[in-house]
């Protein structure tokens, strides 16, 4: 049998200290190969266009080029999978991580902690397995945009058995990997009128929790919040969860904020989201399942279609990474398949925004 291919890796980091530190943790997994290491930007750009590794590990914050416009490059020239590697700890530099999303990265990761720290073998664990995961996403198609244009050919859903929602009194998304840039086109094309609530579960560190928040909060008509157990929800305002919560409703229009036990490993969950929604609204409802790995919410989805809800998954084209939607088209769970633009069209036709 033929030796397993190793994950080639690019790190990207300007400090010796970093470097050794991420070049030991790969190290120990036979999975990996380091086959650079990039002091800046600049470098970093030009080893990938020279060598093009199977995932970038990017820092952001580095001399002559930074992470951002590295990563804007790359993405442009020679795209490959780029994994941010922010520190939690710098209020700045968490706003950029976000920033280089928008550039083309695919997620955001604490920087690891040291060998002496006693979260050393947790957080070196999660590195290693977002870089594995992430060195798998195909990020050279072009039409992986968010604004695609309505005029495409749809890609054909199976008739409704049950009637959609025709008086809804809340929207539900979930999303993961690919979901920031997804839900920021969203929300950009939804009015501070919007006459309902908005709930999100997006699968993200919990440490980046409130730069997420106050990164949408930058580019949404509607304020963003970190919930709080027990609130009562107002229309036109959106919800996330605080860093490793679940998001749900136990009753119509009060906020359900906990630390319950994560659904197939994940808290917050999509699958509690949904749960909830369904629980409590039902038909009365929107849920819209976004760009994500693995089957998060799918089977949530269908059972809400069943309910009677308006159910929506992301398209192909459009999503990053088509994990959680493609499985949730597969089950049957998606009465209408869009683009995050088409996405928020949709929403302003059934739930009529104030004017």
């Amino acid at each position: 049998m033929p030796a397993q291919r190793k994950i080639r890796v690019l790190i990207a980091e300007d400090t010796l200290v970093g470097q050794h530190l991420l070049k030991g943790i790969l190290a120990d997994d036979p999975r990996f190969e380091v086959i650079g290491i990039a002091g800046n930007g600049k470098e970093a750009v030009d080893f990938v266009t020279k060598h093009l590794p199977d995932v970038v590990s990017m820092d952001i914050y580095m001399p002559e080029m930074d992470g951002i416009e590295a990563t804007r490059r790359i993405m442009r020239n020679s795209p490959v999978p780029i994994v941010i590697v922010s520190s939690f700890y710098d209020a700045n530099e968490v706003k950029m991580s976000f920033n280089i999303l928008e550039a083309g990265a695919l997620t955001i990761l604490p920087k690891p902690h040291g060998p002496m720290h006693p979260e050393f073998n947790q957080t070196a664990r999660t590195y290693r397995n977002t870089l594995k995961m992430m060195s798998a996403v195909n990020v050279s198609r072009t039409s992986r945009r968010t604004d695609r244009s309505p005029e495409v050919a749809r890609t054909p859903v199976a008739p409704a058995t049950v009637r959609t929602a025709s008086a809804p009194k809340i929207i539900a998304i979930g999303a993961s990997a690919g979901g920031p840039q997804a839900i920021e086109a969203i929300l950009k094309g939804l009015p501070a009128s919007l006459p309902v609530p908005v709930l999100i579960v997006q699968h993200i560190d919990a440490h980046f929790a409130e730069g997420y928040c106050d990164w949408l909060n930058s580019r949404s008509a509607m304020p963003v919040h970190i919930a709080i157990n027990g609130e009562i929800m107002l229309p036109g305002h959106v919800y996330l969860p605080p860093g490793d919560h679940h998001l749900g409703t136990e009753r119509e229009n009060i906020i359900t904020v906990t630390k319950n036990p994560p659904e197939k490993g994940l808290r917050p969950a999509v699958s509690y989201l949904f749960k909830n929604v369904n629980a409590v609204y039902g038909g009365n409802s929107v849920c819209i399942l976004l760009s994500g790995m693995g089957t998060d919410g799918a089977a949530e989805l269908k059972t809400l279609r069943d309910a009677g809800a308006l159910t929506i998954a992301q398209d192909e084209s459009s999503s990053l990474v088509h994990g959680m939607p493609g499985e949730a088209i597969r089950l049957g769970g998606a009465a209408e398949i869009l683009s995050p633009v088409e996405i928020a069209h949709k929403i302003i036709e059934i739930v009529k925004p104030v004017k």
